[in-house]
């Protein structure tokens, strides 16, 4: 399969590092390869950097676009409430606000703000400002620059799962929804209201308590920061990391609206990648971060004199690869009309030949079809021809020589005749006219009576000719 883009994503978890692949193609992304590399620090440099080596060359990922996620205990979250006057000259004016968090000379910040959507007729400019001390990022990047990885983006997990769960979000706003990232050491929760990210913070699992127990703490806790009103409520509860499935399953019929993050996701995966979703959810999301183009809450942490920038040199191979898929889809559109065309004349080439040919059928079947007219001619003048004549005759071979008819009356128009007579054996006079192939429905009508002058019995039976 080709794939057009690839970003990778790293989180650090506890000693941990996660990584994932997300990659796009024609049709969207596609999250195709994770790895968990177990105590990265504990370990050799060497014997983990072939660990990690093994991975980006079995499954040829490139690793020009690494987006590192610090964890939420590694950076420091603000929110700042400033008068829209210092809209023109924001820059600055955190810049100020980052060296009044600094304590000394020493412990410098790296920062990134991001100005988020404020109330129509709003008088302050709400800003969100993610910061992490320069010594810790630095000793971050050392380990992983000894590993071979030199990341492109630096983000907090936080603002990458609020762009993951946001882009399966159609309307954010005017609506909180609370993302809980749960892990065997702790939990993270993170609010979202309007589309930004309003809240987040990470505690720790303390005498082995009970998760669901610790959830509804920091979910209470999380309400009561972000000062919802009366009538306000949280949208829902979305659910992620490796404890998530079994507090969904104890969570999902008192809480009608809490849903695992995974169902949200809509990247084409392998099935084993699947089974993985839950742990791999914060680094696909900082994967998500690193291969759209507008994130929600964009961040990035890392210091300016690393940030690799791409040369228009540098979009050479995609322009490329552009034309050639292009050329590709020009070339089947030709090739299919040519087809059509060539098809259309063997079409019309058989169509002349068959011409005679049908020609000649038509002929046969019309003089086909004069012949039926004719015999249906013939035979209804065959029906119609007077039988009486043969009737007659017939009755005079049939009859005993003691009968005599005296009447005998047809009508052409249905077939029927009358016949009256005398005969000494009347009753076998009907057994004698059935016979007959001229004759059917044979019957008497009225009585028979003797006949006074000739001692015979007179009758009278109705038939119908046979045509």
């Amino acid at each position: 399969m080709i794939y057009l883009r690839t970003s990778i994503g790293i989180e650090i978890r506890r000693e941990d590092l996660l990584i994932s692949s997300l990659q796009r193609n024609l049709a969207g992304g596609v999250f195709t390869h994770f790895k968990r590399i177990a105590d990265y620090r504990l370990r050799g440099r060497a014997e983990v950097r072939g660990e990690i080596d093994q991975f980006f060359r079995s499954n040829r990922l490139s690793r020009d676009k690494v987006v590192l996620g610090m964890p939420r205990r590694d950076v420091v979250i603000r929110h700042l409430d400033l008068p829209l006057e210092v809209a023109d000259n924001l820059k600055q004016v955190v810049l100020y606000q980052v060296q009044s968090f600094e304590p000394t000379e020493e412990e410098k910040f790296y920062y990134d703000f991001v100005p988020q959507k404020v109330n129509q007729g709003s008088k302050k400019l709400v800003v969100l400002l993610v910061m992490i001390k320069r010594s810790l990022l630095d000793a971050h990047l050392a380990v992983l620059q000894e590993l071979g990885i030199r990341p492109a983006m630096v983000t907090s997990g936080s603002a990458a799962l609020t762009n993951l769960f946001l882009s399966g979000v159609k309307e954010s706003e005017r609506k909180t929804y609370i993302i809980a990232d749960l892990s065997p050491t702790g939990i993270e929760v993170i609010a979202v209201r309007d589309g930004t990210l309003v809240y987040s913070r990470e505690s720790s699992r303390e005498n082995a308590a009970p998760q669901k127990q610790l959830l509804f703490q920091e979910l209470e806790l999380a309400v009561a920061k972000i000062r919802m009103g009366a009538e306000e409520s949280v949208e829902k509860i979305v659910l992620t990391g490796e404890d998530s499935a079994s507090i969904h399953r104890d969570l999902r019929e008192e809480m009608a609206g809490c849903e695992l993050l995974g169902t949200r996701i809509q990247f084409e995966m392998p099935l084993e990648n699947r089974s993985h979703l839950p742990e791999a959810a914060a680094s696909l999301a900082l994967a998500h971060s690193g291969l759209i183009r507008r994130p929600p809450v964009r961040l990035n942490l890392l210091p300016q004199a690393l940030r690799t920038r791409q040369t228009p040199w540098a979009y050479v191979p995609a322009i490329a690869l552009g034309v050639v898929v292009i050329a590709l889809l020009t070339g089947l559109g030709f090739r299919r009309m040519v087809q059509e065309r060539i098809l259309i004349r063997q079409l019309d080439q058989q169509i002349a030949a068959l011409k005679g040919p049908v020609k000649r059928v038509q002929d046969l079947r019309a003089e086909s079809e004069a012949i039926e007219r004719k015999i249906r001619y013939i035979e209804g003048n065959f029906r119609q021809r007077d039988m009486n004549l043969e009737v007659l005759r017939e009755l005079t071979t049939i009859l005993p020589p003691d009968t005599f008819v005296t009447v005998y009356t047809s009508s052409n128009r249905d077939g029927s005749i009358q016949i009256s007579g005398l005969s000494a054996s009347p009753p076998d006079l009907v057994l004698k006219l059935e016979r007959s192939p001229f004759l059917m429905n044979v019957a008497a009508q009225g009585t028979v009576f003797k006949d006074a002058q000739t001692g015979k019995d007179r009758f009278t039976f109705q038939a119908k000719l046979e045509r």
